[in-house]
């Protein structure tokens, strides 16, 4: 056995063999993982006996200061209390349902007189009914929309009855209501069209037609014409719905398939929903905490929240070998008095389906980091807007780098950023004209007024931030520029080495915090400008070397060299060209093309210096 504190050896010592649940806590007394066993003696200590260890459980075992358990009469009890004391605990080492507010769910207001079929983001307690959460926002609207206007459902907010002399909504005018604002129906008839509705919402469709047609029934037996034919009405929607959603694989039955996909720090599960040939759409599970977790404990888990709100088919399809597969079974079995089983892929199309699955889960993987980004942009732009005081969110940003080796070949970069994110058709380039010595601050100078003049004679957007790269010499230089030219804009600079903010070239920077989303921005523009000027710089530097090359030859000056390589592009095509494709480039006279042709053939003057390039 590993080495373990005489506390821990204690416990050990005195763990039972019944099944239950154990609560691993650390040195403040705070729960870190919550487990179950058949026997908690044995599972226990397998946590501290010699051998081959996962990272998780090296981890885990590091942090373990004390062991508390409760014990159960069966496992399923164990089970049972499992979830609910991860739940409770959030132990770090527990994989979790995150609480996930961008997915929408379908709720029935069971807890109103006259209940309603609506669209919400927001679980809350109560006697409401909740499906989902979908993963499109748009199908879930549009299938509620379906429900309200096939079971004529009340949509207003309006109160039951009416006031004296209300007239009801255009609702009950185009036949869209059964008029139980105004009695033409029971609350005891309309709660069970809604009850229908929610079977409708589980998949179970037959009972809810046999019950609407004993109540239409109803209706023509007291002569209540009007009515039954609004029920009739009912009916026929629902079978047009029923039919309309049924795909072309009738012989899958009652079943759920079930996939998992880790991506980017929290674990993705999908599942899809078969109810006598019909499928009822998609459902999503979004759990993080799963640095450690594989795909069968999160399906464990998942299988364990979902069918603890939904009742369980007959055959559950998993894309991984689930957790105490066995035991989950027996435990969905005693909840929905059928036989359930959890399965890997056994047909075609089983494999089929959670293929399917899996391209939704690369779908919904990307929309979500999109959508995280987006709000990270969102946060980090409302923030720059508060600490650099600013009178509105920096939509526009530009940023201004430089780049020369000792004042050669200098330029500068300016890229734009427009609502946190870089708009590359707006990139600009410039070639530094003043300087012939390194002064990056002169050369910001430079770049900043040409930039703002441009603005101004074009009569373009100017930025909301101006951000360049720098410390306090170089914003000092940019305000220069801008004050010059008689415009006001914001201006900050970034220091690379502690990625310090200037608001004013007397005053202190500003650092902010690590993992600040406001920092995170200027951090991306600033290392996009100075990628993109060091990739100028770059070409320049290349372009400049190759001329060099040409300098040997005698009566070539700087232009005829310029026209060469701008017309044949590399030493290369110069150096095997004949005469006359010498001679035909542009600016290049016969003169001129003999003596470049000589230079790369050994001749005057040209042998060496054309071996050597």
């Amino acid at each position: 056995m590993t080495a373990v504190s005489t506390k821990i050896a204690a416990r050990l010592e005195g763990l039972p063999a019944d099944a239950g649940v154990y609560l691993m806590k650390d040195g403040a007394g705070t729960v870190i993982y919550v487990g179950k066993a058949s026997s908690l003696k044995k599972r226990v200590s397998s946590y501290f006996t010699g051998g081959e260890r996962d990272v998780k459980l090296k981890a885990l075992v590091k942090s373990i200061d004390d062991i508390d358990y409760i014990i159960t009469s069966t496992e399923i009890e164990a089970l049972i209390l499992e979830n609910s004391l991860i739940k409770k605990y959030k132990p770090r080492f527990n994989i979790r349902l995150k609480d996930d507010k961008r997915y929408p769910y379908i709720a029935v207001t069971l807890d109103e007189d006259y209940p309603r079929v609506i669209f919400t983001r927001r679980i809350r307690e109560g006697e409401t009914r909740y499906f989902g959460p979908y993963t499109d926002a748009r199908g879930a609207r549009h299938l509620i929309s379906l429900i309200n206007s096939t079971f004529k459902l009340k949509t207003c907010t309006r109160k039951i009855p009416l006031k004296p002399g209300e007239r009801p909504c255009l609702n009950y005018q185009i036949g869209r209501c059964h008029g139980q604002c105004l009695g033409e129906i029971s609350k005891e008839e309309y709660r069970e069209i809604v009850g229908g509705a929610v079977k409708f919402l589980e998949g179970d469709v037959d009972p809810v037609l046999e019950g609407l047609r004993a109540l239409m029934r109803g209706h023509s037996e007291k002569y209540e014409y009007e009515k039954a034919a609004r029920i009739r009405d009912v009916i026929g929607d629902i079978v047009k719905l029923s039919e309309a959603q049924r795909m072309d694989m009738a012989d899958l039955g009652d079943r759920d398939y079930v996939a998992v996909a880790l991506r980017h720090g929290e674990a993705l599960v999908l599942l899809f929903e078969f109810r006598k040939g019909i499928m009822l759409g998609k459902i999503i599970r979004v759990f993080d905490n799963v640095e450690y977790a594989d795909s069968g404990e999160i399906l464990r888990l998942f299988l364990m929240e979902h069918y603890g709100r939904a009742e369980a088919p007959s055959r559950v399809v998993t894309s991984a070998a689930v957790d105490d597969a066995a035991l989950l079974e027996e435990y969905l079995e005693s909840r929905s008095c059928r036989k359930v089983s959890i399965t890997r892929a056994k047909t075609r199309d089983d494999r089929a389906v959670l293929s399917l699955i899996a391209r939704n889960l690369d779908v919904i993987a990307a929309e979500r980091r999109s959508a995280a980004a987006s709000e990270d942009r969102e946060r980090g732009l409302e923030e720059l807007k508060e600490v650099l005081g600013l009178a509105a969110r920096p939509e526009l940003m530009e940023c201004f780098d430089i780049s020369n080796i000792r004042g050669r070949h200098a330029v500068a970069s300016m890229v734009q950023f427009r609502a946190g994110a870089p708009d590359r058709s707006q990139y600009r380039r410039y070639r530094i004209r003043g300087y012939e010595e390194s002064n990056d601050p002169g050369m910001i100078h430079e770049a900043v007024g040409r930039r703002l003049q441009h603005c101004l004679n074009e009569n373009a957007d100017m930025p909301d931030l101006l951000v360049v790269d720098g410390g306090s010499a170089q914003l000092s230089r940019a305000r220069e520029a801008a004050a010059a030219l008689g415009v006001e804009v914001p201006i900050v600079s970034l220091a690379k080495r502690f990625e310090e903010i200037y608001l004013s070239p007397e005053g202190p920077p500003l650092r902010l915090p690590d993992g600040s989303p406001g920092l995170k921005i200027l951090k991306q523009i600033r290392d996009e400008a100075h990628r993109f000027a060091v990739a100028y710089h770059r070409n320049l530097r290349g372009r400049g070397a190759v001329l060099s090359l040409l300098d040997g030859i005698p009566g070539i000056g700087e232009t005829k060299r310029r026209e060469l390589f701008r017309h044949f592009k590399s030493v290369e095509r110069i150096r095997e060209a004949g005469l006359r494709e010498l001679s035909e480039a542009p600016g290049i006279g016969e003169e001129t093309a003999r003596a470049v042709y000589a230079f790369f053939r050994g001749g005057e003057g040209g042998g060496g210096a054309g071996n050597s390039g």
